[in-house]
């Protein structure tokens, strides 16, 4: 049983953050979910916008202080 409890402390990603500019004062973040296997699904929805990239990425570092985010990158 104790090798059961030490499974409970991994913090697994459930969805991964995608911010794009889609005008010159609005920039969009989207909300990729993550399936069991580890890949994106492959529908997303907007979950915050803002005029400018700087409040995007403090609406961002809020929701880091809250859980495990991983952002993804358009390389």
């Amino acid at each position: 049983m104790k090798n059961a409890n030490a499974l409970l402390a991994i913090n697994t990603l459930q969805y991964a953050l995608n911010i794009k500019q889609m005008a010159a004062d609005s920039w969009w973040v989207y909300r990729h979910e993550i399936s069991g296997n580890g890949t994106l699904k492959p529908m997303s929805r907007v979950v915050f916008f803002g005029r400018t990239r700087d409040d995007v990425e403090r609406w961002v570092d809020t929701q880091r202080q809250e859980a495990t985010v991983y952002m993804l990158s358009d390389n």
